[in-house]
This record gives structure tokens, C-alpha cells and sequence, in this order.
């Protein structure tokens, strides 16, 4: 199965990479971190995450057909069900509650693992996210996850990320 998106991939790479320095300064040298440079904390959850994330991607790439199929039942030809369906849920299928869910888990245990075990070398969690992923030619997680508007998590009233 294809994944059925509506917006350009490179854009939501972009977007989602740029985001979190709106809010937290980013520094070059660490958004430019790869997963070979990582630690080995690092690289073993991000494996955690790929596994996770790969379930992940089949259960909403399964479920988003289903959606867009009951516009296409609903009388609407492919491209107008596939426009509303995005209406309807902007992230379409990064919408899906177990993709968010694994979003956020694995954004929060990357800052975890920055703050607890190598505060020296941070790795943010955007390029955990995402840049890794984009690296590893992941195409279609990457296509997933670069349908989110935005990423799933905020920070609290001390500025961690929640």
C-alpha cells in the first residue's frame, strides 16, 4: 500500500525541522548531528523508535485508506475524498492516535536522554525524529511523519519539553 498524501514531503521535512527553534534556540553543529556520531543510548532507542513507528505506519496508512474510501463511498471521486479527508484531520494519516502517541514517547525520551545520560551531546529531538530517519532513507516514515502541521509536544511552565 502507498501512502496517501496531499502535501509536499520536502515541505513538512522543513517545516518540522525548523519549528522547535522557535521556541528553543537551536544550535548548527547539534541539529547537524547524525546517528553514527550519536551515543549509544542514542542509536539504541532510535532502533526502539523504527520498529515502533514501522507498526505504527501500517495500522495508519491501513486506517487513512479506510477513511478516504468512505468519502469515495460517500459518491466523491478520489481527489475530492482525499481533500476532505484532509480537511477533516490536517495531519491525515500522522493523525492517527498510536503515531502520535509515538511521537511524543519517543521526542520525550530523547530529551531524556539528553538530560540524563549525555548532557554533553545533546542530539535534538527533531533530528531523532526526523533527520535520522530522512538519513537512513526511511521514505515512507519519513512521508508519515512529515504530513504532522506541527509536532505533538510543548514545553512547561520551566520550559522542558512535556
Amino acid at each position: 500500500m502507498t501512502l496517501i498524501t496531499l502535501r509536499s514531503t520536502e515541505d513538512g521535512i522543513a517545516r518540522l525541522l525548523a519549528q522547535p527553534g522557535d521556541i528553543k534556540p537551536r544550535r548548527d553543529d547539534i541539529r547537524r548531528s547524525t546517528l553514527e556520531e550519536a551515543s549509544a543510548e542514542h542509536q539504541e532507542v532510535f532502533g526502539d523508535y523504527v520498529a515502533d513507528l514501522t507498526t505504527a505506519c501500517g495500522i495508519a496508512e491501513k486506517w487513512w485508506e479506510d477513511t478516504v474510501n468512505a468519502q469515495v463511498k460517500k459518491g466523491m471521486d478520489r481527489d475530492d475524498a482525499i481533500a476532505v479527508s484532509f480537511n477533516r484531520r490536517w495531519a491525515g494519516p500522522a493523525a492517527h492516535p498510536k503515531v502520535v502517541w509515538i511521537v511524543r514517547l519517543y521526542w520525550l525520551a530523547c530529551d531524556k536522554i539528553n538530560t540524563d545520560f549525555v548532557p554533553g551531546k545533546p542530539v535534538y529531538p527533531e533530528t531523532f525524529l526526523l533527520k535520522w530517519l530522512v538519513d537512513a532513507g526511511e521514505k515512507e516514515l519519513v512521508q508519515l511523519i512529515a504530513c504532522m502541521p506541527y509536532w505533538p509536544v510543548g514545553l512547561d511552565e520551566n520550559g522542558d519539553w512535556s
